[in-house]
């Protein structure tokens, strides 16, 4: 009953609203007709007028600029197509339309949105809200002699100088960062001679410092000094250096040279310019292969000592190799490098690889020229346990304790141990025991090889043991002989001097040196007997190292 009786007075209570309301719109209409009649009209429009002027002041003043896409038939705007590329990257989530246009270039990595005609994009700059739209010139019939498009954009007039001074610089800086990053990285090489690049392809090598088998805190190391180099442009103008910087990476072969050069290459985003020194018939077409070169690049000359004479010129009694008709000389690479006309492509790296560090000229390594060295050795568990990952997808394992005392005595390059371990991705085990009897394997053959060392160098000490023998009983024999002589007419005093001379010990000494360096170790054989060989026997077994101990426990085991 009491829900009834509200509902009724709910009801009442509505019509007498809406009752109010007819009411009082009814009183505003006849007021407003007896203003019009009776208020003159000069005082009406100066009302008005009032009304509007106050209104206006209160509300914002809104700006607009038009961006057109060509200037003309053939100049496109620069500013348009910055624009038009800042405002993809904030179409897709800032849009007020439901329309966007999709689209994705060759050689570019990522697809990218587009405004269509009509569609408002709101972005927000340093607090200032900047609102564009992107408008045809045959549709809104404005600028009758351009074609194409333009874009417009509004916002509070109290702005412009954040627009001039500011916000057209950002577009402009993160425009050319958007299409850098999106951009496929290329691949050039200078194979085909003379002083020009060309493109093999766009470069897509998996390598990354996620993959590649080095230890944790030498790859931070390197990605540290990739990012201060990137992030110091300001720095490289105020000292006077030019904005480049030069890698050694040595090492023995198979250690992970190129595929540490890919991981900096995908790391920067840069391309590469891959220089084959053997195709550079002159130093004036290192200098063009140079100004040819673009920023953001990195230049890589691979096995530098192996490529033309350029070897450490400390080194005397050398042969000079043939460079096969090639004039390239030490000092058109040092100037290639560190030169004039090396600061002409600007942020670039020089990576230079090599099997044998000493080779190189001591004015190719310096600072300046290679500034940071990096040696990629043979592996160690740090890096066979990227490698476990990367290959066989574990971390841990019941013989990662036996790899790791195995690795302390053998060496293996990464190469090696990743060839071990390609065909097991899908049974970790037996990747793991392959790696084990691999290495096992080449410890059994260092071992031997050491046993054999150990041989020779035992048969030379005995032979030098039986020569100092021969000699002492040579002496004894001479000196028996002359203290028998009773025929001899020379003084005591000459006798006694012939002694000393004879057993001088400087003179002993140099017979045995001389001895020593005629001999051939592996003629010892003839001289020895039944006696020599059984010392042989036991010298064998007494000169083993601790090392050669711990091997062939690793064995047994």
């Amino acid at each position: 009953m009491d829900a009834i009786v509200n509902e009724n007075w709910n009801l009442k209570n509505a019509l007498m609203d809406w009752k109010s309301i007819a009411s009082m719109y009814a009183s505003l209409t006849l007021l407003r007709g007896a203003v019009r009649e009776l208020v003159p009209p000069e005082v009406y429009q100066l009302a008005i007028s009032s009304y509007s002027y106050f209104f206006t002041k209160v509300q914002p003043k809104v700006f607009r600029i038009h961006i057109q896409q060509k200037e003309n038939e053939y100049d496109e705007n620069t500013i348009f197509k910055a624009v038009e590329c800042y405002l993809s990257t904030k179409c897709y989530a800032s849009s007020s339309s439901e329309l966007l246009r999709l689209s994705q270039i060759r050689d570019e990595e990522n697809h990218t949105y587009a405004m269509v005609p009509n569609q408002v994009v709101e972005d927000i700059f340093n607090g200032v809200t900047f609102s564009w739209t992107l408008l045809q010139n045959e549709e809104t019939q404005e600028y009758k002699n351009a074609k194409g498009y333009y874009l417009e954009v509004s916002f509070e007039s109290k702005h412009k100088e954040v627009l001039n001074s500011a916000y057209l610089h950002h577009i402009i800086k993160e425009a050319e960062l958007f299409k850098f990053r999106n951009r496929g990285k290329k691949l050039y090489t200078n194979r085909y001679g003379g002083g020009s690049w060309s493109q093999v392809c766009v470069f897509s090598h998996p390598s990354t410092f996620h993959t590649i088998a080095l230890a944790p805190c030498l790859k931070k190391e390197i990605q540290d000094d990739l990012k201060k180099f990137v992030s110091r442009s300001e720095f490289y103008n105020r000292v006077g250096k030019a904005w480049k910087r030069g890698y050694l990476l040595y090492g023995p072969p198979g250690t992970g040279k190129t595929s540490l050069i890919a991981a900096i290459a995908n790391y920067l985003e840069f391309d590469i310019y891959d220089m084959e020194l053997t195709s550079v018939s002159r130093n004036e077409d290192l200098r063009e292969l140079l100004i040819n070169t673009s920023s953001k690049s990195i230049i890589v000359v691979e096995d530098i000592d192996c490529s033309i004479h350029i070897e450490n010129r400390k080194k005397k009694n050398k042969p000079r190799r043939n460079n096969g008709g090639n004039s390239v000389s030490l000092s058109g690479v040092l100037n290639f490098v560190d030169g004039l006309w090396s600061p002409c492509a600007g942020e670039m790296l020089m990576i230079f690889t090599t099997n044998h560090k000493e080779r190189l000229d001591p004015a190719l390594l310096r600072s300046g020229r290679m500034d940071k060295h990096i040696l990629l050795s043979y592996c160690n568990m740090e890096s066979f346990k990227v490698l476990a990952k990367n290959y066989l997808k574990i971390e841990e394992h019941e013989l990662m304790k036996e790899v790791e005392e195995l690795l302390s005595l053998v060496e293996i390059t990464p190469a090696d141990v990743a060839e071990c371990l390609m065909s097991y991705d899908e049974d970790p085990d037996m990747g793991m025991r392959n790696v084990v009897e691999e290495l096992k394997k080449r410890l059994h053959i260092k071992m031997n090889n050491n046993k054999e060392k150990e041989k020779k160098k035992s048969r030379s000490n005995i032979k030098d043991k039986q020569k100092a023998k021969k000699k002492k009983e040579q002496r004894k024999k001479k000196r028996e002989e002359l203290e028998d002589s009773d025929e001899s007419d020379e003084p005591e005093s000459s006798d006694e001097s012939d002694y000393s001379d004879e057993f001088d010990p400087s003179n002993s000494s140099d017979d045995s040196d001389n001895s020593d360096e005629s001999t051939d170790p592996d003629d010892s054989d003839g001289y020895e007997t039944a006696e020599l060989a059984e010392s042989d026997d036991e010298s064998d077994e007494l000169l083993f190292s601790d090392e050669t101990m711990m091997a062939i426990n690793m064995l047994m085991i």
